[in-house]
C-alpha cells in the first residue's frame, strides 16, 4: 500500500512540474535586447581589421607596414601596396623609387593628404585652380597635379553644436539632460542631439563605359582637385566624384597602375560595408598579396631622437657611464690578516692518522720511521741481536717491546697492533730509537 501512495505522490509531482514549465511558455515572451560593448582590442588598435580579414578570406595575404625601414626595399609588382595619408618620411630618393615601382607593374593606391596641409594665396581664379604656397605640398601627388581641398558647405554652422563638438564632455551633460527631460517637448537643440544623424557628403558615383554605376562613400569635408601637369594633363574619365570633387581617381602609369583617393575611411571598420566599397576593394587589388602602410609620417620614435637631438642622447650614455662607473664596487686582491688564520696543523695531522688507522692503512704512516730507526740501529752493531741488546741496554727498553717495533708491518709475520694504543706504543718507542741513538 506504501509502495502504491509513493508511486502516486511521485507522479503528481512529475506532472505539477510539467504544468510549470508548460505555463512559463505560454505566459512570457523572449525579447531580445543590444547592449553596448567596448570593441577588442585588435579591432581598436587596427582600423582595417575588417578589410585584413575579407582579404584573407579571398586568399589574398596582407601585412601592416609602419615605417620605411620595413617597406623599403619594396616588393615585387604583383604586391598592392595601400598608403594613407600619413607619409612624410618617404623622401625624394623612396618616391623615385616608388614611381619606378609604378611603371614597372605594381599598383598603389594612396590618399591624398588632408587638406590642411595646403595654404591657397589670394590669386586664385573663380575655378579654383589657386596657386599653393609654402612647403607643405604632397610629393608623391605633385608631378600628377592632385591635391585635396576643404569642402565648403552651404548650410551655416550652429554655433551651440560647433560648441558641443570641441568639447565632448559638455555633450555628454547636455545628452544627459535631453534624455531626463520629462515634459515630453524637446528643445530643437535637444531635437538635434538625440533624434538626428551627423550629415555625410552624397555619395560619390563611378560611371563606366558599359553604364554600370557604382557608389562610394565620399570623404567629408574634401575632394580632389587637379592642376594640369605634363604628366597628367587631364583627369582620366575613370574616375569617381560627386557635386564636391573627384573623390577617386584611377590611372594607368607605364605597365602599372596609381589609384588617388580623397581618404581611406571607405575602407575602414566602420565604412567597408556601405555602399560599393568592398566591391572597390576586389577590382583594385591584383591576386598578389596586399600591404596596408600606415603612419610612416613618423620615424621610430629611437630613430627621431638619433636624428634630432644625438648631441643630449650621446651626453646622457655619457653621464650613464660615469654613474655607472662611481657606484659599481671595483674589488682588488683579498688581503687576509696574519691573525685570522688559525690553521689547527696538530689537529690535521690526527684526523689524518685516524683516517689511515680507520681504512687499515697505518702502514703507510709507520714504514719511513721504521726504516729509519733500523738504519740507526745497524750503526750499532752488524749483527741484529746484539745491537738490539746494546739498545735496549741504553735506552732501557725492555728488548722484546723493541723487536715487536722493528718487526710489526711490512712482510713480516709479527702480528699488527690490537688497538690504537698498542700502535702509538709502539710508534713511541721507535721515536725513541730515531732520536736517542
Amino acid at each position: 500500500m506504501s509502495r502504491r501512495r509513493g508511486r502516486f505522490w511521485g507522479g503528481l509531482a512529475l506532472l505539477l512540474v510539467v504544468a510549470a514549465l508548460v505555463f512559463y511558455v505560454w505566459a512570457t515572451e523572449p525579447v531580445r535586447y543590444m547592449a553596448p560593448a567596448a570593441p577588442d582590442a585588435s579591432v581598436r588598435g587596427n582600423p582595417y581589421l575588417a578589410a585584413q580579414t575579407l582579404l584573407e578570406n579571398w586568399q589574398r595575404p596582407t601585412r601592416r607596414i609602419f615605417s620605411t625601414g620595413a617597406l623599403f626595399p619594396l616588393p615585387d609588382t604583383g604586391t598592392t601596396l595601400i598608403l594613407d595619408e600619413y607619409r612624410g618620411e618617404l623622401g625624394s630618393g623612396r618616391i623615385d623609387a616608388l614611381f619606378d615601382w609604378v611603371q614597372r607593374g605594381g599598383h598603389l593606391i594612396v590618399a591624398a593628404r588632408p587638406a590642411y596641409h595646403y595654404v591657397a594665396d589670394e590669386t586664385g581664379d573663380k575655378d579654383g585652380n589657386s596657386e599653393r604656397t609654402g612647403g607643405n605640398d604632397d610629393p608623391l601627388l605633385t608631378p600628377l597635379g592632385l591635391h585635396a581641398v576643404a569642402v565648403e558647405t552651404d548650410t551655416e554652422d550652429d554655433p551651440f553644436t560647433t560648441l558641443l563638438d570641441r568639447f565632448q564632455p559638455m555633450e555628454s551633460l547636455f545628452l544627459e539632460y535631453c534624455l531626463g527631460d520629462n515634459d515630453g517637448d524637446l528643445s530643437p537643440q535637444c531635437e538635434a542631439l538625440t533624434c538626428e544623424a551627423p550629415p555625410l557628403p552624397a555619395p560619390a558615383t563611378w560611371v563606366f563605359a558599359d553604364g554600370d554605376r557604382r557608389q562610394l562613400l565620399a570623404s567629408p569635408g574634401q575632394a580632389l582637385q587637379h592642376r594640369p601637369t605634363d604628366l597628367l594633363p587631364a583627369l582620366p574619365s575613370s574616375k569617381a566624384d560627386n557635386a564636391e570633387g573627384a573623390q577617386l581617381v584611377h590611372l594607368s602609369w607605364g605597365d602599372g597602375q596609381m589609384t588617388v583617393l580623397a581618404g581611406l575611411t571607405l575602407w575602414d571598420n566602420q565604412h567597408l560595408h556601405y555602399f560599393d566599397h568592398a566591391w572597390l576593394l576586389e577590382q583594385l587589388i591584383g591576386d598578389g598579396p596586399v600591404w596596408f602602410v600606415q603612419g610612416i609620417d613618423m620615424p621610430p620614435l629611437p630613430l627621431w631622437l638619433w636624428q634630432h637631438a644625438w648631441p643630449l642622447m650621446l651626453a646622457l650614455l655619457l653621464a650613464l657611464a660615469a654613474w655607472l662607473w662611481r657606484r659599481l664596487p671595483r674589488p682588488g686582491p683579498q688581503w687576509h690578516a696574519a691573525e685570522a688564520d688559525r690553521t689547527d696543523y696538530l689537529g690535521h695531522l690526527l684526523a689524518l692518522g685516524h683516517f689511515h688507522w680507520r681504512t687499515g692503512q697505518s702502514e703507510r704512516l709507520t714504514a719511513p720511521l721504521r726504516d729509519e730507526a733500523r738504519r740507526r740501529l745497524d750503526l750499532l752493531h752488524p749483527d741484529r741481536d746484539q745491537a738490539l741488546t746494546i739498545a735496549a741496554e741504553r735506552l732501557a727498553l725492555p728488548e722484546g717491546a723493541l723487536r715487536d717495533a722493528l718487526n710489526s708491518g711490512g712482510d713480516t709475520q709479527q702480528p699488527r697492533p690490537r688497538d690504537r694504543q698498542q700502535w702509538a706504543d709502539r710508534v713511541a718507542i721507535l721515536q725513541t730509537l730515531r732520536s736517542r741513538l
